[in-house]
């Protein structure tokens, strides 16, 4: 799938944050927010917690929820959470384990407004 900003067609794709600095409504309450460590050694386990809405909080009810959220390093898939409305909240704890520097992405997905992307550069002490 190709990254596109949510003022494309956000069911086309991932949407990613069109500017870093300012997001919009939509955009706070869809990006998966990653929070890990700031400093992990090779080959230690550490968690990787994803939240998504909170940076503004995204509805929960049958008609409009998060169902589900995976984790990336790169591009190799790691876990994924799903959610059930009203009765989860869309957020997610991974144990993780790197040998080296790596990019980790979140991908959710809302059951109306599609597929969206964080991301976190996980640095590796040596």
């Amino acid at each position: 799938m190709t990254e596109k900003s949510c003022e494309e067609d956000m069911l086309c794709g991932i949407n990613v944050p069109a500017s870093k600095g300012e997001l919009s409504d939509m955009e706070k309450k869809h990006i998966p927010i990653i929070s890990a460590p700031d400093d992990i050694k090779p080959g230690d386990s550490f968690e990787v917690v994803v939240e998504i809405g909170k940076l503004m909080k995204h509805p929960n009810e049958p008609a409009h929820f998060i169902q589900w959220v995976e984790l990336y390093s790169g591009d190799t898939f790691l876990g994924r959470a799903e959610f059930t409305p009203g009765m989860t909240e869309p957020i997610a704890k991974f144990t993780v384990k790197l040998e080296h520097m790596h990019s980790l992405r979140a991908i959710e997905r809302c059951n109306i407004h599609g597929l969206w992307e964080g991301k976190k550069e996980i640095p590796i002490d040596l």
